[in-house]
């Protein structure tokens, strides 16, 4: 989904995740990164690509938050060029204190940002 398209900024990030196909229940969990997050999805790198329409479970973690936040999302679409190779997500299932997490994440990383940048 392109930018123009979203409600809420997304955030670079280069974060460690997991990822298990809900809709293959003999799939392997693997590892991926995030790329880039948002509220409502995120953008995962990675060699194999999961269908596109999967469910997956999405589990990461990021460093204001001592657990590990659960979402579950979708794929909607893939890129695959010599500089990315993933898939694009969209949460369907994510606990609003954990959305709430992940916004002030983003606030907080944008203000530093800024701070450090103007």
């Amino acid at each position: 989904m392109g930018a123009e398209k979203r409600r809420y900024r997304r955030l670079d990030t280069n974060l460690e995740a997991r990822v298990k196909n809900l809709s293959d229940p003999a799939s392997e969990t693997q590892q991926v990164t995030i790329i880039n997050l948002g509220p409502e999805g995120a953008f995962l790198s990675t060699q194999e690509l999961l269908p596109v329409q999967s469910q997956i479970a999405l589990d990461f973690r990021i460093d204001s938050y001592p657990k590990e936040i659960n979402v579950i999302a979708k794929v909607l679409w893939h890129k695959r060029t010599e500089a990315e190779h993933g898939m694009g997500c969209q949460f369907v299932h994510i606990p609003l204190f954990e959305k709430n997490i992940i916004i002030d994440y983003i606030l907080r990383r944008y203000a530093e940002y800024q701070a450090r940048y103007g």
